[in-house]
């Protein structure tokens, strides 16, 4: 094994679900920074050139593919888009997802739906379209988005944590199945990171004490933390790890 290069993904193609966001940009800009070409999805376009100028400042290839996650048709040209303008797709980041925190009795149908349709049934829909172009070239790696979430009972959290508990199962059932085909299965499941939407909790210094004592190594994460495990996962060096989680928490699960 070639270690001192094992970060080294020249030749490589990424997708991105949730690429404009903080933590999947975080991704794209690494992956291009290690020589990938990046196609970065979202439904929304805000924020993506920013996004692709900093994956071209590295002389990558870099594209925006938009995608409604509720709709199967949309995610299925999504891939195909990227195939056509990638040539292949050698990694899947499976990130995008949102949050809604309220009690459980407090919920909605159709808050369920929407939560559990792009935290849940899209990310099992992006994963399957993938997979079959990576079943047929009998290679690739996915990386599914979970959460600690997935490990715990946090209130407030029932839909939210429902979806992320089976990203973590779904990881585990597709390594099994996409094994014999050289495709590798993993998940990381950050806990409270440094974005947009957790930006009103280090804000506020009550709210942010509470966090930070929960937390052994005594900080936020940052989209990096996130983006160097990916990296990681994505690379030859975890050629023998799949169907699992990598909870990137700051300790937070220890006790």
């Amino acid at each position: 094994m070639d270690y001192r290069n094992l970060l080294n993904f020249e030749g490589k193609s990424v997708l991105i679900t949730g690429g404009t966001g903080s933590i999947g940009s975080e991704f794209a800009r690494a992956f291009a920074s290690c020589g990938a070409d990046v196609a970065i999805a979202d439904i929304n376009p805000a924020g993506s050139e920013e996004v692709l100028d900093a994956c071209r400042n590295y002389g990558r290839n870099a594209c925006f593919i938009p995608v409604d996650l509720l709709s199967v048709t949309s995610i299925e040209n999504m891939v195909s888009e990227s195939i056509a303008k990638l040539g292949k797709i050698d990694i899947l980041c499976n990130h995008a997802g949102f949050n809604n925190r309220k009690p459980a009795v407090d919920f909605t149908e159709k808050e369920w739906d929407d939560l559990i349709g792009v935290d849940l049934k899209a990310v099992f829909f992006v994963a399957t379209t993938v997979g079959r172009h990576m079943i047929e070239r009998r290679t690739g790696k996915i990386i599914n988005t979970a959460s600690v979430s997935a490990a715990r009972g946090h209130k407030t959290l029932s839909i939210y944590a429902s979806a992320k508990g089976g990203i973590r199962q779904m990881t585990k059932v597709l390594a099994h199945e996409w094994a014999e085909y050289g495709i590798n299965v993993n998940a990381i499941g950050p806990g409270y990171v440094v974005t947009k939407q957790t930006e009103n909790y280090v804000k506020d210094p009550e709210v942010f004490k509470s966090l930070i004592s929960h937390i052994p190594m005594g900080r936020l994460g940052m989209p990096g933390d996130m983006a160097s495990a990916v990296l990681f996962l994505a690379s030859e060096g975890a050629s023998y790890i799949t169907g699992q989680t990598i909870f990137i928490e700051g300790g937070r699960l220890i006790d």
